[in-house]
């Protein structure tokens, strides 16, 4: 998703890249990251982005922020789709077997991610692996089952996804027009330099060779 930005300061091209960054965050936008999202590693990948750039002008800035954004938004997306996998497996796992009659969620939603992961315990691994034994299937098909069940939930947010990376191609080719201009200009005056700098010297020569 592409916000407006105004600025409101003026920032010297040659600042440093960190300088710089800091000075244009509290004009720039940024998703509110969740309790488990590090926001040291947010600003690592815009520092990352930012260095690539020849010339870190405010506008570049603004669009690097933005392409930062998206790859957070995609990452964090990615997530959602296995925890709404998770979750589906968890519920056909709570309704197996004769445990329906207690279901409990959390409890089914936290002893599947121990098992998942090989941090459960003696009594968790016995549980789960009887309700798969009990209900006759396995892990690869109760996550079949599970896919089908919340493939709608999940094509929203593949959805969201490929969003992301259309304002991604946006904003690359954005980057790419504004950080082109600014080598070309910077190529243009290195030429033009270096004719006035020839000029000069078949000036002085010229001068040398006259008679006196």
């Amino acid at each position: 998703m592409l916000y407006n930005i105004h600025f409101s300061i003026d920032v010297d091209i040659f600042m440093p890249v960190d300088h710089k960054v800091s000075s244009l965050l509290p004009f720039l936008s940024s998703p509110k990251l969740l309790p488990d999202e590090s926001g040291a590693e947010f600003e690592s990948g815009l520092q990352s982005l930012l260095s690539e750039l020849d010339n870190p002008s405010p506008l570049a800035v603004a669009l690097i922020s933005q392409l930062n954004e998206s790859l957070w938004w995609i990452k964090r997306h990615t997530v959602d789709k296995e925890l709404l996998l998770h979750e589906a497996m968890a519920r056909l796992l709570s309704k197996a077997g004769s445990y329906t009659e207690t279901y409990d969620n959390r409890k089914v939603s936290e002893a599947l991610e121990h098992y998942l992961d090989g941090s459960a315990g003696k009594d968790e691994v016995e549980w789960v692996e009887g309700i798969l034994t009990e209900s006759k299937l396995t892990l690869p098909d109760l996550r079949i089952r599970a896919f089908k069940d919340a493939a709608k939930h999940i094509k929203m947010v593949d959805d969201l996804i490929h969003r992301q990376h259309q304002t991604i191609r946006h904003l690359q080719r954005s980057i790419d027009s504004i950080d082109y201009k600014s080598r070309l200009i910077k190529r243009m005056d290195l030429e033009l330099a270096a004719l006035e700098s020839k000029q000069s010297v078949k000036g002085a020569l010229t001068l040398d060779a006259k008679p006196s």
